[in-house]
């Protein structure tokens, strides 16, 4: 099988490259396991409505001229340009690489037991181990996902308890974010145990015990929402260590002509930011179509303003720009700023009004 452009994986970096190469004439591969699907709905809107939500069905993707191939490539020669994704050999002239992150949650005795729902497969069984009533469900993990996963599941009545080393939910993200997100799931119904260091997790006769230092906890479901981590694609000789992959400015691998890489695999070529880290779905599609249309030959710079948003129950938080570089935050006119060393703004949080996002990117000059 020949293909101009074959795309390894097709999340959402995937399919954003996939469309936009079809939109300039050049019809794509996209390779991966069934219909790409829309990945922040996974530990929201997806886990509340019980199924992932689909980015393109069959006809979609016909209508727009992506070829799609079911499945994992299991080798590839990325010199040559030779891909092999289980009976099917394809011969690609461009391998844009979009294998995005592992949800594998980390190696605690017993804890492999856990659902894992930032996947499709792992959504659908997770929903499927829900049903019958409510449930007495421990997430494990306090960051975006463990939270909107522990809110969500307790608005639909279940007993909710999220637990994390840190002593707060998204502790890892600046002032405000820990107290608005510890508000927002107490709002929710569901609890939060900080500081608890998770030991093992036993199932015995259908009951579950989630163990961590000085206590456990009872459960019926155990969800491990522990982060995730880049994924080394087929090919690329590199240690998981050393992802996220620096790529150039128009997101080509280093040291392979043919080859470029988007979304959550590497360090994202910002004009404004630099290179940056930033696992959110904005911009798995701005890299998505900046790959895109650097293959096709279209003049584009990877400029827009970095964009992430989290529903924790019946709380909105909506951020954009980049929090890493500012040294100090303040509420200003109601928007929370963030502002570097020159004093310039560098990021803005928008807390429970999303129509004020257009007078936050404003504020940044986007």
């Amino acid at each position: 099988m020949k293909a101009e452009v074959a795309i390894v994986g097709n999340g959402v970096a995937g399919y954003a490259c996939a469309a936009r190469l079809a939109r300039h004439g050049v019809r794509p591969l996209l390779i991966g396991p069934g219909l790409p699907v829309d990945r922040p709905p996974l530990t929201k809107k997806g886990l509340a409505a019980g199924a992932p939500v689909l980015l393109a069905d069959e006809q979609r993707l016909e209508d727009l001229g992506v070829d799609r191939l079911e499945g994992f490539v299991d080798d590839a020669d990325l010199v040559s340009g030779r891909l092999v994704a289980g009976d099917a050999e394809i011969e690609a002239e461009t391998i844009v690489l979009a294998t995005g992150l592992s949800y594998r949650p980390p190696r605690i005795p017993g804890l492999e037991i856990a659902h894992v729902n930032a996947t499709p497969r792992g959504l659908i069984r997770l929903v499927e181990a829900l049903a019958g009533g409510p449930k007495q469900v421990v997430v494990v993990g306090a960051g975006l996902i463990g939270t909107e996963t522990a809110a969500t599941l307790a608005v639909a009545g279940h007993d909710v308890t999220a637990l994390d080393v840190l002593e707060r939910p998204l502790d890892r993200l600046h002032e405000p974010l820990p107290a608005l997100a510890a508000t927002a799931l107490a709002e929710a119904g569901a609890r939060f145990l900080g500081g608890a260091e998770l030991t093992e997790v036993v199932a015995e006769e259908g009951q579950v015990t989630v163990c961590y230092k000085d206590g456990s906890l009872a459960a019926d479901i155990v969800v491990a929402a522990t982060g995730g981590r880049p994924f080394v694609p087929p090919g690329l000789d590199v240690d998981a260590a050393e992802l996220p992959l620096a790529v150039d400015a128009d997101l080509r691998v280093p040291g392979f002509e043919r080859v470029y890489a988007v979304g959550d695999l590497i360090l994202a070529p910002h004009a404004r930011f630099g290179p940056i880290r930033f696992p959110h779905w904005d911009m798995a599609i701005a890299t998505g179509d900046r790959a895109a249309d650097a293959i096709a030959g279209v003049e584009s710079e990877l400029d827009r303003l970095p964009y992430w948003w989290t529903d924790i129950g019946p709380r909105t938080f909506a951020e954009v720009g980049w929090a890493e570089e500012a040294l100090e935050w303040g509420e200003e006119d109601g928007i929370n700023v963030g502002r570097d060393d020159a004093g310039d703004a560098v990021a803005a949080l928008v807390v429970d009004d999303p129509r004020r996002l257009r007078a936050a990117r404003a504020l940044l000059g986007g």
